[in-house]
This record gives C-alpha cells, structure tokens and sequence, in this order.
C-alpha cells in the first residue's frame, strides 16, 4: 500500500488489509457492522476503521502536537485539549501517541541504613536487576550458537510487591542478607510508556478519528481557534501545532503554490514573445480567472471541495483558457493583415469564425471527463473533473464575449452607431 506510514513494531499494534468484493458495502456495511463489534466486544480497543486513503499518509485525520519541558505540565495541557475536543460534534476515538502510562516500582535507599548494613547502591540494583529482568550466570553451547543461561526469580515473586521488600540482599562486606525492606522504601508510580521528541522537546500528539459526513478540517480550524486565546498565556517553551489533514493540506497547497509564479512568469514571457505586443498577453491573462466563476458554481452545485485535485484541475483549465484566447487573438489578426478587414470587422468575423472550432473542443474535452466525473474516477480525480468541466464551459462561453471586448478597450477600436 503506497499510503502505508509503518509504526515501529509493537505487541499491541496491529495492521490490517481487509479486501471487500463490492466497493459500495465497504462504508454501508463493512465498516459500520466492524466498528459496532469492537465497540461492544473491545472496549478498551483503540480502531481507527478506514478505506485506503488516496492522499499522503496521515495518523489521524485531527492531530494536535503539544511540545515543552516537563512532562507534567505537557500532559496537563494535552488533557485540557482532550476535554475540548470531547465537546466538539464529529470527534471519536480520542488519544495521544504516548500510549497508556506504565507502573513504575521507586526504590529510595536510604544511604545511612544502607551503610550501617554494608550495603551500596551497586548491591542492591545488582540484587534487584536479578529478581526481576535476570542475570545471565553462563552461557550453553549448542552446535556453534551460545544460549545464555539467566538467573531470575519466579514470576510470582515478581509481580508481588510484598515478597520484593522482604527480598534479602546479600552484602560483600559482611557476608549477611538483608531485607530490602530495613534499608530502602519501595513506592509505585506511573511514568509513560514512551517519550517522543520533535525539534529537540517533548512532543505529544493529541490525536482523534472523525465519524462519516464530518470534516477534519474544519475540526482542527475550531480547534485552533479554541486554543489560541490559551496558548498565549502558556508559559515560554510550551506551543502547538496542528497536524493531521489539515497539515498535509496545506503542505499539498504550499508546493503547487511555489512553482505557480515560476510558471505564470515562464507562460508571460513565451506569449511575449509570440505576439511582440504587452497588450496581447494582458488580454490572455485576464482571461484566466473567468474559469474561477464556473469552478465556484461546480463546487456548490455538485457539494464537492476545494482540495489537492480541484487545485490541478484549476491549473489544467487555465492552459486551455489561455489557448482559447490565443486562437481567437490570432484570428482576428489574420483578418486584418491577410483578408484586409476593418478592425472592427475583424473582431466580428473571428469571433464568428472560432466559435465552431472553440465550442468543439470545449465539448469534447466535457465529453471525456464526464465518465471521470460520474463515478468512475472516485473521490480523488472527482473534484478535478467538475473543475475543468464545469470552469471551462463558463470559461468558453465569457472568452467568446470577453476577449473581443478587451481588444477593443486595449486598441481603442470603436463601433459606431
């Protein structure tokens, strides 16, 4: 799977491919009856049930990063986010990247008693390493592979806090066992089971999962705006950021949006060139955001969204305004240097002349995508469909009108009455 993010291995993480035979029962059946029985069975059981996603790979479709210091103070702030992201419709499956906190057994020598029983530091963590992960004693040879032989309590003595105080520690300098319990207090905590850093701080993800019809950007915007207010009262180290689809979106965005001028200064330069004239390319260019109306229009009619895909199709569309024009522009100029016409004739007779030509490529370019737009491209080349579809027929019909018009403003080419 070419979205695949891997998680480093863990026992309790899983991955699962699930292939379905009919692509309309995955979200009708599949995944909601999936979602019912882990809800029911495995309450405890953190599943984030999805298709395939088509776009870069994300954790979760709202994540907010948490960074700072100490980790107390961090997590004081992550629970404070939880609690708001609880209250917001659409949000399941609340969580952070740290995982659930594990137990933590603090053993406080206290170094006077210790001393007194000839014991040291070393001694006890030696003695204490060998009750509970084992010390290997020797190593057995099997063939040419070495199996070290560990020495280590039963298990039972392990997990039994009781029978680890009165463990009895033997001492170098004596030759006498002591109870761990006359020269060290053993006390329980809880620490994280993990730590993840990002530029260098601590950094907890706050992540959750967003039910059918809901958007994730728009949860993640009223989150922003939730926490901003609040961050700025934070004190100095601590921040957030947001991630998920909303990053990705955005980085998506960022790299089209770098390369934009590039090309609109390259596509200047060459109709520069081609026509010899400022006025000409002025025209063409004007012409461009006339495809934005119908896009709009598509958008709304069709209750599809401004994303990755719709972004292309609005650079593809642009070429084929800008071609459009080129040809009408071209035209009329033949009319008046070949056939000898008044420039106010030649305007009327190229507009009449291209509009065949213009409509016929229009249509047949609607004609290809129609098949894209109507379900067989899927959710990812959809809204790139109904862009170009949509914004080249508005696009087509107002460049008909519209180039002809600029060319009269810009040479001052007057119909009288």
């Amino acid at each position: 799977i070419l979205s695949y993010n891997p998680e480093p291995p863990a026992a309790e993480y899983a991955y699962m491919v699930i292939n379905c035979s009919d692509i309309e029962a995955i979200e009708s059946k599949v995944m909601p009856r999936l979602n019912r029985h882990l809800f029911n069975n495995f309450p405890s059981l953190i599943a984030n049930i999805q298709r395939i996603p088509l776009g870069p790979p994300v954790k979760a479709p709202v994540e907010i990063r948490i960074s700072g210091k100490e980790t107390d103070k961090i997590f004081t702030l992550v629970d404070s986010t939880k609690s708001k992201l609880e209250r917001i419709a659409g949000v399941r499956n609340i969580r952070d990247n740290w995982g659930p906190w594990a137990k933590k057994l603090i053993v406080n020598v206290d170094q006077p008693r210790a001393l007194r029983a000839g014991l040291s530091n070393q001694d006890i963590a030696v003695s204490l390493q060998t009750v509970l992960s084992g010390i290997a004693t020797t190593d057995y040879r099997e063939g040419d592979e070495l199996i070290p032989i560990m020495l280590r309590s039963a298990a039972a003595d392990r997990k039994d806090i009781g029978k680890l105080e009165s463990h009895n520690i033997f001492s170098q300098v004596t030759g006498r066992s002591v109870p761990l319990m006359q020269v060290a207090d053993v006390e329980m905590a809880w620490q994280p089971s993990k730590v993840l850093r990002r530029d260098r701080l601590q950094s907890v993800a706050v992540r959750a999962d967003v039910t059918e019809g809901s958007n994730a950007i728009a949860i993640a915007q009223e989150m922003d705006a939730l926490l901003q207010p609040e961050a700025e009262e934070w004190e100095v180290g601590y921040k957030y950021e947001l991630g998920g689809e909303i990053e990705s979106s955005g980085k998506a965005a960022a790299s089209i949006g770098a390369q934009v001028p590039v090309a609109f200064l390259v596509i200047t330069l060459l109709l520069v060139a081609q026509f010899n004239s400022i006025r000409k390319p002025l025209i063409i260019l004007l012409t461009i955001p006339l495809g934005m109306i119908g896009i709009t229009v598509g958008l709304l009619v069709c209750d599809s969204y401004m994303g990755f895909m719709t972004q292309l199709g609005v650079i593809a569309l642009a070429g084929i305004v800008i071609n459009n024009a080129i040809v009408l522009l071209d035209r009329i100029k033949i009319e008046i240097d070949v056939n000898g016409l008044t420039p106010q004739r030649a305007i009327i007779e190229a507009a009449q002349r291209r509009l065949r030509p213009i409509l016929l490529t229009t249509a047949t370019t609607v004609g290809g995508l129609i098949p894209l737009w109507s379900g067989g491209g899927g959710p990812m080349f959809i809204p790139l469909a109904i862009a170009i579809i949509f914004g080249l027929v508005f696009a087509t019909a107002l460049t008909l009108g519209f180039v002809p018009v600029l060319y009269s403003l810009f040479f001052k080419v007057r119909f009288p009455r």
